[in-house]
């Protein structure tokens, strides 16, 4: 397994989920990825309520996906630099890695915070802990 992180998501990949970040107070996006993640432990956690819970429309499964992201902003464990750029800016923008507390199927939230709105990109297990963690809120 490769430890490097690729953000990939273009336009289209993310959606509204009509919540607001308390720590950055920029607008959260859902990706994907995130959905499909969220899905799957629906599906093998609540196997009993597979109706109900795995078929979720996408708005209603971003604002639960967005409520427990948002309940995670005291627990940001690190940030880093994105490989790539935003095309317009050509400014490099910032992945945040937060810690889960409300489910167990997954450890961690990974997301790119934009200069207007922050995106879950990828929910994860586990993260290579660096030496020193660097924690802050970016200004764009």
């Amino acid at each position: 397994m490769s430890n490097l992180l690729c953000k990939k998501a273009g336009p289209g990949t993310h959606e509204e989920s009509g919540l607001s970040d308390p720590r950055t107070n920029l607008p959260i996006r859902v990706s994907i990825t995130t959905r499909k993640n969220y899905r799957k432990y629906f599906n093998e956690r609540w196997k009993d309520r597979r109706d109900l819970l795995y078929d979720l429309d996408n708005k209603t499964l971003n604002e639960i996906i967005a409520q427990d992201f948002a309940a995670s902003m005291d627990e940001v464990v690190h940030m880093f630099v994105a490989n790539t750029s935003d095309i317009q800016s050509r400014k490099r923008e910032w992945i945040e890695i937060r810690k889960v507390r409300s489910r167990t199927a997954f450890n961690f939230f990974f997301s790119v915070i934009r200069p207007g709105s922050i995106d879950i990109i990828t929910t994860s297990t586990r993260y290579n802990k660096p030496g020193k963690p660097r924690v802050f809120i970016p200004r764009y």
